[in-house]
């Protein structure tokens, strides 16, 4: 998730209600060949999931994103559920807010977290799968370097919430989606290379009622190339970023989904349970797609 979102200008607005002929191309998998798959149906509970998959429940090192004054969510493992085979990654309101002090830019801040939230992130062991053709560039790259990212998910509600889900590898960052309330939502790319300015395309949408995607489960999906990004949303084609305009670096890319929580959150817009206001990101898979004829002969014969 772009840690400056909040101060970019809305540079695409889009009613789905109406969408152009080219956005209604779906999405085909006759070329693909699934390489990962995450369903939640093998782990007895987080404990068991916290062992064997290959998600961690925090950034690296730290229990929030640093980057961004805006948000005010602590990551924990205790807001990571499991239940009839979906992830729940759910925010609630601290009791107290926590202090958590870290330096950004050589100087030593102060940030006072709110909330507590769930989110997932590819471990570092996870490493890159030459296999698959993704060659690690720096010690502790990890994910997928190109294919086709989904998830399956339904949003939790609620004003001021931040779910998305995305890729990851310092130059490049590609967010399949970022969503607010159920009823809107944006994708974006982001080139930030070490040396010279980066670049940026971001495109908003909102939805109609009947398709508010905290009420439904929906599927978000990108194709990565060297030559372009392109977004689905319900296997329909929404738009292409070309490498002309935003270049990405063929890198490993983690994989990331997260619930996170603006500091103005309003919690009295979100659901209410037996503990208070919550608002829970619900996934049923995750999934990486390959093209066929990219994969080396061992790999492409695997079903």
């Amino acid at each position: 998730m772009f840690r400056f979102l909040l101060a970019l200008p809305l540079l695409l607005f889009l009613l789905l209600s109406g969408p152009a002929a080219e956005a209604q191309r779906r999405l085909r998998y006759t070329d693909w060949q699934l390489v990962f798959l995450e369903d939640f149906d093998t782990y007895r509970d987080v404990a068991d999931m916290a062992a064997r998959s290959p998600w961690q429940f925090r950034p690296d090192g730290a229990p929030t994103f640093i980057g961004n004054p805006g948000e005010a969510q602590f990551y924990d493992q205790a807001a990571v559920s499991l239940r009839d085979g979906y992830a729940y990654l759910t925010a609630r309101l601290l009791p107290q807010p926590r202090t958590f002090a870290y330096q950004l830019e050589g100087r030593d801040t102060v940030k006072q977290l709110h909330f507590e939230s769930g989110r997932l992130s590819l471990k570092p062991e996870f490493g890159a799968n030459p296999a698959l053709g993704d060659t690690a560039r720096w010690e502790g790259s990890r994910g997928f370097q190109s294919g086709l990212f989904e998830i399956r998910c339904r949003l939790g509600g609620g004003e001021g919430n931040w779910p998305a889900f995305w890729l990851y590898n310092g130059p490049t960052e590609i967010d399949i989606f970022e969503a607010g309330a159920g009823h809107e939502y944006s994708n974006n790319v982001h080139y930030n290379p070490s040396e010279g300015p980066g670049r940026y395309d971001q495109a908003q949408y909102r939805v109609p009622p009947h398709k508010n995607l905290s009420t439904d489960f929906h599927v978000f999906s990108a194709v990565w190339t060297p030559t372009e990004v392109t977004f689905y949303l319900d296997r329909r084609k929404l738009r292409t970023v070309p490498a002309s305009q935003v270049p990405t670096r063929a890198f490993p890319a983690t994989i990331i989904v997260n619930q996170a929580v603006v500091s103005y959150a309003d919690v009295s817009t979100w659901p209410v349970g037996p503990t208070g206001p919550y608002s829970s990101l619900v996934v049923d898979y995750i999934k990486v797609y390959k093209l066929r004829a990219t994969l080396p002969a061992p790999a492409r014969s695997k079903p």
